[in-house]
């Protein structure tokens, strides 16, 4: 039986998963702005970071708004939001605050509510028991007419390596089954549309990204990143043993070794919706 996850971020907030998510953002970053100039992030913009963890694209957010405008951010664990004060303190921006609340459970302070333009989020919704209040939360944060940029894994099934990955494919479905255990959905980008249509959201654009990884890449170390720093909190969680844990190990080296594996990165939807 699977033990229960912390009540925290999902994935931990040990160094390891601190250097995944530092790579994560340096491959992810341009995507990340393309989504920001499409809502209309800008100079002067104010900007609410949704799971902003340790600040790294909070900080990005800072810069795409200047000194005229303002980015906070909004983080459930303790630790990733004074590592996102402190790099934003190191950014020379003071003016940012970093709120610590658990979305599900907490009320955003009043100079919060319908304080900003833009709400930026990612991966934060396929880890929530309700998504439906998650994005009540957010209409709540956005002044009349502000925008919302979404990016969630709509196929995470497609997370594979092609031509083979047995254990790979265990470790999908594991890392599913431990995420819906706290009543998260991995593809929940595929209900989204739908519930901020409900609570009078406008959807103005949606753009699936798909990536793929081959060995020599430095995308490769995303997929099979992610691989390596979770399969171990799989074992501890009793989806698997320390024998699978060798076992994947192993094919990933061996996939690493054959110049023509190709790492699927789960399918990912961007959804820019305004508020009504």
């Amino acid at each position: 039986m699977a033990l229960k996850l912390p009540a925290d971020y999902v994935l931990g907030t040990h160094t390891a998963e601190g250097d995944r998510l530092a790579l994560q953002h340096s491959l992810w970053i341009d995507e990340a702005r393309a989504a920001w100039n499409q809502c209309g992030i800008r100079k002067g913009s104010r900007v609410v970071d949704v799971g902003c963890g340790p600040g790294l694209a909070t900080v990005a957010l800072l810069e795409a708004v200047g000194e005229t405008g303002t980015v906070s951010g909004i983080e459930i664990s303790a630790r990733f939001a004074q590592q996102a004060r402190a790099r934003c303190e190191a950014a020379g921006r003071s003016d940012c605050e970093i709120l610590q609340c658990d979305l599900m459970t907490d009320s955003m302070p009043p100079h919060f509510r319908h304080a900003f333009d833009a709400v930026w989020m990612r991966w934060v919704a396929m880890f929530v028991r309700d998504p439906k209040k998650l994005i009540s939360q957010l209409s709540d944060l956005l002044a009349p007419n502000g925008v919302v940029a979404l990016h969630e894994y709509y196929a995470y099934d497609a997370y594979s390596l092609l031509g083979g990955g047995a254990r790979v494919r265990e470790f999908v479905q594991f890392a599913m089954a431990s995420f819906a255990k706290e009543g998260g959905d991995a593809s929940i980008a595929r209900e989204l549309p739908q519930m901020l249509v409900d609570q009078g959201f406008e959807v103005v654009s949606m753009r699936p990204i798909a990536r793929a990884a081959r060995p020599h890449e430095p995308l490769w170390h995303w997929p099979a990143g992610f691989i390596r720093t979770y399969s171990p909190t799989l074992v501890k969680l009793g989806y698997a043993d320390e024998q699978w844990l060798a076992a994947i190990e192993a094919e990933l080296r061996a996939a690493e070794a054959n110049p023509a594996s190709v790492l699927i990165a789960p399918s990912v939807l961007e959804i820019i919706a305004r508020k009504r």
